[in-house]
């Protein structure tokens, strides 16, 4: 074998090894935050939006909205009592507008720039969805998406 056949085998055994390591971090990574999501659950019984937003722990409405807007990404003041109703069996359109305002103040919720006539829409603030993902482990960063 040539000194350059040597060289360039190195070389790839170096990328490949290195490659290895920075998969071993990220594996690494998500034993730890695994092993902190277990803590969590053992500390507080559960991963609820509470543990995020302690402010609402007493308040069933404001916690469901908060799920809620969590599984909707965004929704207007109907399609949050649409399907507040279909969880808790009922809802007021007026109950959750008075609710988004409060968690509007508290910065849980904003409002965001409507598409087409859909009136005012909300979403989790970015505090609010940083805090969950730095809870659960995940490294995500709002640089990295091209989301609102």
């Amino acid at each position: 074998m040539s000194d350059e056949d040597l060289t360039r085998e190195v070389q790839e055994l170096k990328k490949t090894l290195e490659a290895m390591r920075a998969s071993f971090e990220i594996v690494s990574q998500m034993a730890q935050s695994y092993l902190r999501l277990l803590n969590l659950y053992a500390e507080y019984g559960g991963l609820g939006v509470d543990v995020v937003i302690p402010e609402i722990k007493h308040d069933p409405i404001a916690r469901e909205i908060v799920k809620i807007l969590f599984d909707l990404r965004r929704a207007n003041v109907s399609e949050i009592a649409r399907e507040l109703k279909g969880r808790r069996g009922k809802a007021s359109r007026n109950t959750v507008r008075a609710k988004l305002e409060e968690l509007e103040e508290l910065g849980v919720v904003r409002e965001i720039p409507a598409e087409g006539s859909r009136g005012k829409v909300y979403a989790l603030s970015r505090d609010v969805i940083k805090k969950w993902l730095d809870l659960i482990g995940m490294p995500i960063r709002f640089e990295q998406t091209n989301d609102d």
